[in-house]
């Protein structure tokens, strides 16, 4: 009798312990929410690389990519609490923290993950013909008295269109001024704008992308191309104030570009808030620290991305539960 007792409270506490281990399984799973921005876009396979980085460290865990309408937007909802984490522009968070359009108000405590990329550098494309014709050089060009330019930017509102008009304003070239000559602005997404230069309804085209975009190489196809460079005292103005970094475009990045062209980049970062869930950040940072890999194969464009890269955000602070990153990265 008291040996069948004692059996069934052994049996007994195996099957609490068991329960247990199982319910320390279930609580230690992490649902992370990144958001994104459009499907299909590189930042949704940033969002597939960071879910393998976090499986490996995690098997069940998970990240749950979501779409949205890009950096701003992203950044309102991670201090909201509705993402995780997310991918924003520098330039983004800015503006973001100076309570700039679109914003009403300053939004604080976004928080470093890591800098995803910093090669996507703002390039200018103008017709060769009609860079000839007006002896164009640099974007400060554009402001000759009597020309007439017809430009193709991205969409209104967002960070590549922004960096444009404050670009092209600080060499004395305002949106403004190229409508009263009687030129054009029109703002499209990557795609219809590529469409709009091979169809030669723009003489410029401007976008922060990254370099051999096929976008660009379906212009060059039916264009002859010149690059143009933006004067490097406009050049420290955007990164003063919007964080951007300078960049130069190698002679040879293209078939048809024969010589060094200075502009600057646009890059973006994964970010959390002071509010977000401090194991889902930890998680992240650790799979990144560890395996950086995950993200440099989601794409050839980002085979340079490294933890010395991701550990260069400089325009805000890292999130305490990140500084794995900033450690390895030494």
């Amino acid at each position: 009798m008291k040996r069948n007792i004692l059996f069934k409270s052994v049996c007994f506490l195996i099957f609490l312990n068991l329960i247990l281990v199982a319910n320390k399984v279930v609580a230690s799973s992490q649902n992370i929410i990144l958001c994104g921005g459009s499907p299909g876009g590189l930042w949704s396979l940033l969002g597939a690389g960071l879910n393998s980085a976090v499986q490996k460290v995690d098997a069940s865990s998970v990240v749950t990519y979501q779409t949205s309408s890009g950096g701003f937007a992203n950044i309102a909802q991670t201090k909201s609490g509705k993402c995780d984490v997310s991918i924003a522009h520098i330039g983004e968070i800015v503006i973001a923290e100076k309570g700039l359009k679109p914003f009403s108000s300053p939004v604080t405590g976004t928080k470093a993950i890591a800098m995803l990329y910093d090669w996507a550098p703002m390039q200018w494309l103008v017709d060769q013909k009609f860079a000839d014709k007006h002896k164009l050089k640099t974007i400060s060009d554009l402001g000759k008295e009597g020309l007439m330019v017809n430009l193709v930017v991205n969409r209104k509102g967002i960070l590549p269109s922004i960096l444009a008009e404050s670009s092209l304003k600080k060499s004395g070239v305002s949106f403004e001024k190229i409508l009263d000559s009687g030129g054009s602005i029109q703002y499209q997404g990557s795609k219809a704008a590529s469409q709009i230069m091979q169809d030669r309804k723009a003489d410029i085209w401007v976008n922060a992308t990254f370099i051999g975009s096929g976008k660009i190489k379906a212009i060059a196809k039916v264009r002859d191309l010149k690059m143009l460079s933006v004067d490097e005292i406009v050049v420290d103005m955007m990164s003063k104030e919007f964080g951007s970094r300078p960049f130069t475009v190698k002679a040879g990045s293209y078939e048809w570009l024969t010589e060094d062209v200075t502009t600057f980049g646009a890059q973006a970062a994964l970010i959390a808030s002071e509010v977000s869930d401090a194991d889902k950040v930890q998680l992240v940072a650790k799979a990144i620290s560890l395996y950086p890999e995950e993200i440099r194969k989601v794409h050839p464009a980002m085979k340079s991305f490294n933890l010395k890269l991701a550990s260069s955000v400089d325009v805000i602070a890292y999130h305490n539960k990140a500084m794995v990153i900033l450690d390895n990265s030494q």
